[in-house]
């Protein structure tokens, strides 16, 4: 029998905004009902059931809804119109801590943050060694939380939230806390939770999402643009994020041959608008040659998703005020910090750059991506001029363009990148000498 656990019906949620607090009174105990604020439609009309055991992931940028969605559903705010049912205790990492007192040790406080869940002091007795140990924070657990550090006090209040094993879980980018290590533990742990957990999870980590989630939601202005694959999804909330950025969106084209070619514009596409405009603060070079525009696709298709094995496709719009030879064009793939982890250029061809005349021109050049950790990365396109040995000229860097997520589905990375195993042989000794 269909029984969801969370059914979200046709809800809306409308703020009023005041410019005054004094216009609240007034608006109260006006005599013919002037309206002094300003309505917010924070969510219009969503809708969405979640079967027990699911993983629903809700993504959108800053102010598209999904707080207000998730204090709905926890029953903290009430919607304008529509209903929210709810079937199953809940556990919310809505505020890590925000009901831990400072003057109470990390001990206390976790009685008081379980007593609140509704949990007795015999069920938090039987569970407290396993928190105690989950967060990891040695003798501070009973000193009072104003002596700890903004990691230790995030890494008690994630225990605490987590150690009863809730039947509906909601997480409000709680998974981002912590070192890298203790984020680790937290993803492990929310994967075990999965089983017999129904989660829904608010992040802005594509990777979290995709790993993570059964399901994804895509709020955009207070709507649902998307329902469905979390792979879909995410690729759809980069568009958003790359639209918004570069004011464009991306142009569906063919996939190209693996090669790196230069073509007229004039026989190629008319209309760049839809391609990335490369805006001028981003570049830099004696630009003899200029990066105007610039698309990335795999497999005709713009790209915002990859994972080992596919072929990425970088056409660019160059403008050159006078004919140029042994012209050199290239990638490099930055992480989140900004060092490069991998790239090439042209000279790896082992043959000549093709002649670039004066005015506009179609460069085009294909790479495999390789396997690496599932996380975001940018590109950086350039051209130089000349021999790389000799020193040559940079005449134009495109930096950090574009933005890729990186995934492995079904596949653990166990460092930046994946070397494979060339042999593995295994051989029986029959005696061995202590020295």
């Amino acid at each position: 029998m269909f029984d969801p656990a969370i059914s979200v019906r046709n809800v809306s949620k409308v703020y009023a905004l005041y410019r005054k607090p004094i216009h609240r009174i007034l608006e109260i105990f006006h005599p013919r009902g002037k309206k002094y604020h300003t309505p917010f439609c924070a969510l219009d009309n969503v809708s969405f059931e979640l079967n027990r055991g699911q993983a629903l992931g809700i993504i959108g940028r800053n102010g598209s809804g999904k707080s207000s969605l998730l204090q709905l559903i926890t029953g903290i705010q009430q919607p304008t119109a529509g209903t929210v049912q709810v079937k199953g205790r809940i556990s919310a990492l809505l505020e890590l801590g925000a009901g831990f007192n400072p003057e109470f040790t990390g001990r206390e406080n976790v009685y008081l943050n379980t007593a609140i869940q509704g949990f007795s002091e015999g069920d938090t007795d039987t569970r407290f060694q396993r928190i105690a140990e989950f967060a990891d924070i040695g003798e501070f657990i009973d000193r009072p939380v104003k002596t700890y550090s903004s990691g230790m006090y995030i890494r008690l209040a994630f225990a605490a939230a987590v150690s009863m094993q809730p039947e509906i879980l909601i997480v409000d980018e709680a998974l981002s806390v912590g070192d890298i290590f203790f984020q680790q533990k937290c993803m492990t742990h929310m994967q075990k939770m999965m089983a017999g957990c129904t989660i829904v999870l608010v992040s802005h980590d594509s990777h979290s999402i995709v790993n993570l989630c059964d399901r994804v939601l895509l709020l955009e202005n207070g709507r649902t643009i998307f329902d469905g694959d979390p792979v879909e999804g995410v690729a759809e909330y980069t568009k958003l994020l790359h639209d918004e950025h570069f004011s464009g969106g991306k142009k569906k084209e063919e996939r190209p041959a693996l090669s790196s070619t230069i073509a007229s514009a004039p026989n190629l596409p008319e209309d760049f608008s839809q391609w990335i405009k490369v805006p001028r603060e981003k570049r830099s070079g004696v630009e003899q040659v200029v990066i105007e525009y610039l698309s990335v696709t795999s497999d005709g298709k713009p790209v915002n998703m990859v994972q080992k094995g596919d072929l990425i496709t970088i056409r660019l719009l160059v403008h050159a005020t006078t004919a140029l030879d042994e012209l050199i064009f290239g990638y490099t793939v930055k992480d989140r910090i900004g060092n490069a982890l991998f790239g090439e250029n042209s000279l790896c061809l082992n043959s000549p750059v093709p002649h670039l005349e004066a005015g506009h021109s179609i460069v085009e050049y294909s790479f495999c991506w390789p396997e690496v950790y599932p996380y975001k990365y940018t590109i950086t396109v350039g051209i130089g001029q000349g021999e790389a040995a000799l020193g040559h000229v940079v005449q134009c860097w495109a930096h950090d363009i574009v933005s890729l997520t990186a995934i492995t589905p079904n596949r653990s990375i166990h460092g930046m990148f994946n070397n494979v195993l060339e042999s593995l042989t295994v051989r029986t000794v029959e005696h061995v000498h202590d020295r």
